[in-house]
């Protein structure tokens, strides 16, 4: 424990006085195993991947980026006026408030990062994508003084997949929010949350944290009455502090500036032709598709379903899928300018929507977002919509200081935390046993005397080289088999040990995948309080572009 001041002021005493250091540790993300080759060469900027996007990712391409944002005509005041609009209500901070003054100004841009309202913020993403929004807005500033860039949350509010958000994983338990709606998640009422909030509160305990996390709980969801006006007060206390602007993208006069994008989407529907040239070339090039296009990419909306709508070119009619809704063209038309609500895009026009409204410069998310973002680049083409930096979001491998322990108790570096756990159990053998494990010497002589055998049958008969070869795979095979026995045995005398490294490995990598995609905020709350989101801000830079493991120091 040290004094330690982050980049940031930030409203919580604890980070400014004594508290918890962690350092970091930068991996590439190639030598992780969890990103796919399309990412690697996208980093690498690779001459495959170049036609996908339109800048690379790194410092000096924000400056040709800022110029083309610059000549595009955005509705700035309009913009403005919508933000503060949605803030009523609620009490922004004053970097806030500041920050969405700014972008009536042309010199101001947005770094933004999306991703739906989850119950009690989802998994550790969730939060590390707002945080590597907010730091590269922070570096941006630093680079480019003469212009403002401003983090954003673009709340994907009226996406419907509620399966995905409804639960989370916590102290080996799921909990699950059960309620029938299933339209749009931010328009879900909150007040079924209750008795989910009695089961958390009895897990979280008595201690002064876990009654500070309650309480913003509760607060959050039980005096808001949806679940995007939830969200707004939860991620505005988390990191308002930081200038942080939320944008609900379900709003009447966002969408109404959306409107001629989805008209062109009704009327031509060219997206999909745009988005199946791409898969095409990905194809070629033996890289998978993330997103799913469809004809027309728009679904209908209401405060009781989302469903995809459908044009029918033998009636001539848009229907709404599961619904005896239908209409003409003329009449969908009236109806999206009466009624844009009503329209939402789906993941393939989302993108647009956000770039469309916003005068933003980069695009803050994971690898698979930004997989589809890269099948994404004809669509922005076809309705001339800015087509952002892609920037790659911080990974992070947080380690808590027993586990740490732990590793240096087994002997496991932090450069070990990727190897799998099966080489890990042969290296931690063959480092402590007193045994040898390895029949190596014995294979080559082998081979050796087989060889010499072969030798003698090629003089007297050639045909029973063949014999020969057989009786050498055989006896070789024998050696193998041996070997693994030995190793199995040595096993047996290491059980503890090694099952004490397998439960590690699982807490670092829970059923498999990187702790960021399943591990809820709420442990590592509860472990550092007001002091976990500065860590991460202090440590987090996406220009960094290398996979993060903190340990403490």
């Amino acid at each position: 424990m040290c004094l330690h001041k982050g980049i940031y002021p930030h409203k919580f005493s604890l980070f400014t006085t004594y508290c918890l250091i962690m350092v970091k540790h930068l991996f590439p993300y190639g030598a992780t195993g969890y990103f796919s080759g399309l990412m690697l060469h996208y980093l690498q900027d690779d001459e495959k991947v170049r036609p996908l996007y339109k800048y690379p990712f790194n410092a000096d391409a924000f400056e040709q980026a800022v110029t083309d944002v610059s000549n595009r005509n955005y509705n700035r005041t309009a913009l403005v006026q919508i933000l503060q609009k949605q803030y009523i209500g609620f009490t922004p901070t004053a970097a806030t408030q500041k920050n969405i003054t700014l972008f009536a100004r042309q010199n101001t841009f947005a770094v933004v990062t999306g991703h739906q309202p989850c119950l009690f913020t989802g998994p550790l993403y969730f939060i590390y994508k707002i945080v590597s929004a907010i730091n590269l807005a922070h570096t941006l500033n630093t680079l480019y003084p003469n212009n403002q860039f401003v983090p954003v949350y673009w709340m994907g509010a009226d996406d419907h997949d509620f399966d995905e958000i409804n639960h989370i994983q916590l102290f080996g338990k799921t909990l699950t929010w059960e309620q029938p709606l299933r339209t749009a998640t931010g328009r879900i009422p909150t007040h079924t949350l209750a008795p989910l909030l009695t089961q958390l509160e009895a897990l979280l305990g008595n201690s002064h944290n876990a009654q500070q996390l309650m309480q913003l709980f509760k607060t959050a969801y039980l005096e808001h009455p949806t679940l995007d006006q939830a969200t707004r007060y939860l991620v505005n206390y988390l990191f308002g502090e930081y200038g942080l602007v939320v944008v609900n993208q379900d709003n009447t006069q966002l969408k109404s500036l959306f409107a001629p994008i989805m008209e062109q989407e009704l009327t031509l529907a060219q997206s999909y032709q745009a988005v199946m040239q791409t898969n095409e070339y990905l194809k070629q090039h033996n890289y998978p598709t993330q997103a799913f296009a469809r004809p027309l990419n728009l679904f209908y909306l209401t405060d009781e379903f989302r469903e995809r709508i459908i044009f029918n070119e033998y009636n001539q009619l848009f229907s709404v899928n599961h619904t005896n809704l239908a209409f003409t063209l003329p009449q969908i038309q009236s109806l999206l300018q009466q009624h844009p609500e009503r329209f939402s895009p789906n993941v393939i026009l989302r993108p647009v929507y956000q770039q469309w409204v916003l005068p933003s410069v980069a695009y803050v998310g994971g690898g698979g977002e930004l997989a589809y973002w890269l099948q994404l680049k004809g669509v922005f083409n076809l309705y001339g919509a800015n087509y952002p930096i892609l920037a790659l979001r911080n990974s992070v491998l947080w380690i808590e200081e027993p586990v740490y322990r732990k590793m240096q108790q087994l002997g496991l570096l932090v450069q070990d935390v990727f190897t799998p756990t099966g080489k890990l159990t042969e290296q931690y053998i063959a480092k402590n046993s007193q045994n040898t494990l390895t029949l190596a010497p014995q294979t080559h002589q082998l081979n050796e005397i087989f060889d010499q055998i072969a030798q003698i049958a090629q003089t007297i008969d050639p045909t029973l080289q063949t014999t020969v070869m057989a009786e050498a795979a055989k006896a070789t095979n024998s050696l193998q088999n041996l070997e693994a026995k030995l190793l199995r045995a040595e096993k047996r005398k290491f059980d503890t040990a090694l099952q004490q490294l397998s439960n590690l490995m699982g807490k670092l990598f829970p059923d498999g995948n990187l702790q960021e995609r399943t591990d809820n905020f709420i442990p590592y709350y509860l472990a550092h309080g007001n002091r976990f989101i500065p860590q991460l801000l202090d440590h987090l830079q996406p220009l960094d572009k290398q996979f993060c493991v903190l340990t403490p120091a």
